[in-house]
This record gives structure tokens, sequence and C-alpha cells, in this order.
């Protein structure tokens, strides 16, 4: 059996974990597999069932686009290629303008 965590993360994600003996503060056991669609996004409602926080209704979420990959540091052998490439640029100019 699976418990999450009642608040979300800033991404509307809940943590959630296999269920064992002790149930932490905050968290509620999802007894009837409710936490399914585009879990685990979305909002839980938990209520107390028998003494144990349980899951009574899941809402599913929006699952965030992915963050774009950074672009790299360009390497050091990019950078002299780069400079090489404007010198020559230069050198070419001058002999058109000569």
């Amino acid at each position: 059996m699976r418990i999450v965590e009642i608040s979300s993360l800033d991404n509307g994600a809940h943590r959630n974990q296999t269920y064992h003996k002790i149930i932490p503060d905050g968290w509620a056991v999802d007894r009837n597999n409710l936490c399914v669609e585009n879990f685990p996004f979305g909002e839980v409602v938990a209520e107390e069932i028998d003494g144990v926080m349980t899951v009574t209704k899941w809402t599913p979420g929006k699952i965030p686009e992915p963050e774009p990959e950074p672009e790299p540091e360009p390497t050091a052998e990019d950078v002299a290629l780069d400079l090489m490439a404007e010198h020559e640029e230069r050198i070419c100019m001058l002999e058109l303008n000569a």
C-alpha cells in the first residue's frame, strides 16, 4: 500500500512511498489506489478513518513541462576557434579595403 504526503511540493507533486507500519504526521494512506491519474501531480483530500489518515479523494493535476536543458558552457577550444575566425574575418576586411 502507498502513503502520500498530504501537502504538495512547489511543483504540485506529492511525495509518496510504500506503506510500512507507521504513517508520519502529514501523510495519508491511499487504501483504494485513488492516486493514479497524473500521479504524483494533483490534489489530495484526506480524512481520518478508523484512526488513520486516509486519502478519500484524488484530483489529478497538470504535469509540468520539463525544464529545457541549459546551454552548455563554451569550451576553451570553442572560444579559441571563435577568436581565430573573428581575426581571420578582420584580416579579410582589411585586404578588401586596401
